[in-house]
């Protein structure tokens, strides 16, 4: 006999954590969908509840400074936490693929299947749509790409954020880079742009020009590489920016618009309205976050 929940959620995005952790319901999916390291709370935003200190975080700009609050991962990573804790990931981090069909869900590993459940209720959060809803719509997905590159040569400058008006390399964000052990002045970046499913397939969209965009977006700001003696006229010469792609990611700016059916809705409440109440949420799971955090 197959376990039965009368309510899951099929989705891992903060949204789908947070809903399912309202709820007390459990999650499934197949890639865990973590936020982006660069995405940020609003410093308003009061996560002390779940053991999080919305402390201000300082970014160098060629404007001045500016404020962003805590990284929306680390968020994710407590409350996809206290789920685990309660038993409310059944399938964890072992399941490749999701089989969905209206009363039952099956999980399967890249062995074998997992397991077969059935439920009452399911909310669907699937960013991906790798499953059985059909959009009822046709119409281009944007997407918040983030490109990473490493700088080989011209690293070192005491930018750590220039934003844009465009779309295509809206913001550059430059952080110390992790192929250097301890303390470094050598920054990496990560470029945030906004596409369309067209445009990610398009070579004057793809890594290599962001990164070549991102570079000339530096040299308009004035910076430049290391020095490299003089030119014949006296002034001083550089040598040029070197710099390498890393990786790419990728996550939907709205998620299409699923044709629902009688037990598998699509809710439409917003991650922001989710957040206001974490307060309310965290009274759930209060004797867990209590042991795990006792200030909060």
């Amino acid at each position: 006999m197959n376990p039965h929940y009368e309510e899951i959620v099929v989705g891992s995005s903060l949204r789908a954590l947070l809903f399912a952790a309202d709820r007390d319901i459990p999650v499934f999916f197949t890639t865990p969908e973590k936020p982006h390291r660069f995405e940020h709370f609003d410093i308003s935003v009061d996560l002390s509840s779940w053991g999080l200190h919305n402390e201000p975080q300082l970014w160098v700009t060629p404007d001045g400074e500016k404020q962003t609050g805590q990284n929306k991962i680390a968020l994710w990573e407590h409350v996809f936490f206290v789920l685990g804790l309660k038993g409310l990931t059944p399938f964890s981090s072992v399941c490749n693929s999701l089989r969905l069909d209206d009363n039952s869900l099956t999980g399967y590993s890249e062995y074998a299947k997992l397991r077969t459940i059935d439920f009452d209720m399911c909310h669907y959060f699937d960013e991906h749509g790798t499953y059985n809803l059909i959009s009822s719509e046709d119409k281009p997905r944007n997407h918040l790409v983030y490109d990473t590159f490493a700088f080989i040569r011209g690293g070192k400058h005491h930018f750590d954020l220039i934003q844009g008006d465009d779309q295509f390399c809206n913001k550059i964000w430059f952080y110390p880079t992790p192929r250097v052990d301890g303390k470094t002045a050598i920054k990496d970046a990560c470029v945030l742009s906004i596409l369309s499913d067209d445009q990610i397939d398009d070579f004057d969209f793809s890594e290599t020009m962001v990164r070549l965009t991102a570079l000339q977006k530096m040299k308009d700001l004035g910076l430049r590489g290391p020095k490299n003696g003089y030119q014949a006229d006296g002034s001083q010469r550089y040598r040029s920016f070197k710099a390498q792609a890393l990786d790419r990611s990728k996550f939907l700016v709205s998620s299409p618009v699923w044709l629902e059916k009688n037990t598998i809705k699509v809710p439409k409440i917003s991650e922001e309205d989710l957040v206001k109440d974490l307060g309310r949420i965290a009274d759930n799971h209060k004797r867990i976050l209590n042991y795990l955090w006792p200030n909060t």
